[in-house]
This record gives C-alpha cells, sequence and structure tokens, in this order.
C-alpha cells in the first residue's frame, strides 16, 4: 500500500482553540506538560472551550486567510450536533451529518459557491477533511481549500457513553504512554487553509479502516501499514504527533506499531493528557499545535473509534 503523494498542496495558513488557548498557547502547554484541564465533580477530568461546536468552528476559521480561486470546504465533527441535539439545546438532527457545519460555517463566512468535501471519520474526522480537501486541490478541482473540524460534545449523553466504554480518566490524572489511565474529553477546533505555497508543504497522507473489532484497532497490520507508506514517502521524521489517548488498548495498539520499523527511535509527541481529547477535532487541533514546533519533518496519527485510521506527512518548506 502506498500514501496519497501530494505535489502541489501546503498549508498556508491555520488557526485552532482548545482548552489551553489557540495553537501557539496550545504547543507552549503540551511542550511544557501544563494540564489545562479542570475536574468536573461528575465527570472529571474535562477540557472545555465554552462555546458550541458551531462557535468554535467559525471563530478559527475567520483567523484563517482564505485562499483565491475556486474554494473546496470541509469542516467536520464527530458527535457534537447529534449529542447537543439530543440534550435538547441543539439543532435538528439532521445538522449533525457530516456536511452540515461545513455548510452552516460556509454561509456565515459568505464563501458562495464552493466544493463540499466534509468527512465523518469519528476522531480522525479532523485529518481526513484535510485529505478530502488536499485532494481537490491537488487534482486541480479547487485553487485552494479550507478544512477542518470542530467539537463540542461535553454532554451527559456522549460522556455517560465513554463512561460506560470504561475509557474515561475521571479523576485520575491523564497520562498517555504510560499505566493507563483513560483520556479527558475536550472540546475544540482547528482550521486550514490550503493551496499551492505555504510555510508547510503537505507530502502524503494515508487513509486505512481496520474492521476487525466494532470499537478499536486489533489487526497490527493496519498501523504498520501506514508507518511504512508515510517512511517511504517521507523518512527520517523529526517529530510523530502520535494519537496516544491514554486508553489501556488503545496505546498499547499504538506504542506495538511505532516500536517496530525505521520509525522507531523517532521523538513522539503526545497532547492529549494536557488538553484533553477533542474527538473528531483532536487530530486537527493537534496538527495545527504542533506545526509552531522547530522540526522540519512531522508525521501526524489519528486513530478514530471504529477503526478509522488518517496520518499525514508535512514537511517544512
Amino acid at each position: 500500500m502506498h500514501a496519497s503523494r501530494y505535489h502541489h498542496v501546503s498549508i498556508s495558513a491555520w488557526s485552532a482553540i482548545s482548552a489551553a488557548g489557540d495553537a501557539v498557547a496550545t504547543w507552549q502547554a503540551v511542550e511544557a506538560r501544563r494540564c489545562t484541564l479542570t475536574c468536573d465533580p461528575d465527570w472529571g477530568w474535562l477540557g472545555r472551550c465554552g462555546a458550541d461546536q458551531e462557535t468554535l468552528g467559525l471563530a478559527v476559521a475567520r483567523e484563517v486567510t482564505l485562499p483565491h480561486g475556486r474554494l473546496a470546504v470541509g469542516i467536520g465533527t464527530s458527535k457534537g450536533a447529534l449529542a447537543q441535539h439530543a440534550a435538547g439545546d441543539g439543532p435538528l438532527w439532521t445538522a449533525a451529518f457530516p456536511g452540515a457545519t461545513s455548510t452552516r460555517i460556509a454561509r456565515e463566512l459568505q464563501l458562495g459557491a464552493h466544493l463540499p468535501c466534509a468527512c465523518a471519520a469519528a476522531c480522525s474526522t479532523g485529518l481526513a477533511c484535510l485529505l478530502a480537501g488536499a485532494d481537490l486541490v491537488e487534482r486541480g478541482q479547487a485553487d485552494g481549500a479550507l478544512v477542518g473540524a470542530t467539537e463540542a460534545s461535553l454532554t451527559p449523553l456522549v460522556l455517560a457513553g465513554f463512561r460506560n466504554a470504561g475509557v474515561l480518566c475521571g479523576t485520575a490524572a491523564p497520562q498517555a504512554f504510560a499505566a493507563p489511565t483513560g483520556f479527558a474529553p475536550a472540546e475544540g477546533a482547528a482550521v486550514f487553509a490550503l493551496g499551492r505555497d505555504g510555510p508547510w508543504r503537505l507530502v502524503a497522507g494515508v487513509r486505512l479502516g481496520d474492521a476487525g473489532h466494532e470499537t478499536q484497532f486489533t489487526d497490527p497490520r493496519t498501523l504498520s501499514t501506514a508507518l511504512a507508506a508515510l517512511w517511504e514517502a517521507l523518512p527520517e521524521p523529526d517529530l510523530i504527533a502520535c494519537h496516544a489517548t491514554g486508553t489501556a488498548a488503545g496505546d498499547a495498539y499504538e506504542l506495538a506499531g511505532l516500536a517496530h520499523g525505521p520509525w522507531s527511535h523517532a521523538p513522539r509527541w503526545c497532547a492529549k493528557p494536557w488538553i484533553g481529547h477533542a474527538l473528531g477535532a483532536s487530530g486537527a487541533v493537534e496538527l495545527a499545535a504542533v506545526l509552531h514546533s522547530p522540526v522540519k519533518r512531522l508525521w501526524k496519527l489519528s486513530l478514530g473509534f471504529g477503526g478509522h485510521l488518517v496520518a499525514v506527512a508535512i514537511q517544512r518548506t
């Protein structure tokens, strides 16, 4: 399996918000290992941003300079709209469809006619939207793209589901790639402008699925295949921004794949213990933060609920 290669796609601008603040503040918080979470008496550690998902997505999108010409737009979400509706304070359930949030944000930004490319890929949604937009730019169907994800799903429905699944950290301080604690659910959003020129070039992307289990990855070949494809496209990464949820099954699976291959000695970066797990927006938020690192060659991994694996290789220009 080979990664999708991109020769004409760059990240020209980006913006994000997490429990730590904007993309720079998020990078600084993770680097300093400074926890930006709050401990809720009912649910344990959470990463709140204090707004609904559309407001978060619109706020970061407004900070990004839009590319000129024909525009593709894909700003996805995982659970936010449906969860808000079930709680009685959100839009109609149709607003949970993959492209609904993207369409509303495009309307608020008065973007006019555009190519839709929003995706739904569980916790890999943000990176899946990025690659969907990149495909259109690479093929010449769009001159630029506005892509990313937004998530505000800290409702009782979603939190209770994760608690029943046994994956929340509760009041235990979350950590990753150590004794498993579970994760702290969080809110967040990130948006990227894609075009022909920018400070980061998108080199390659991988999209794979693992259908061996209803909720988690079980086939080691899924991750090893993805890592090998990234190595072929952009070897010797200076940093691997991992998914690293802090769950027993997830961390064990990811660590096993990272430990076996020529990439095993590459430095690893884990954000969720400090800013929480922003679900469908997590990959986008973490990528936006790590783009402020001093490295030149970067991989970002996202392993989504149900077997959605999306990964990108990016190089500073």
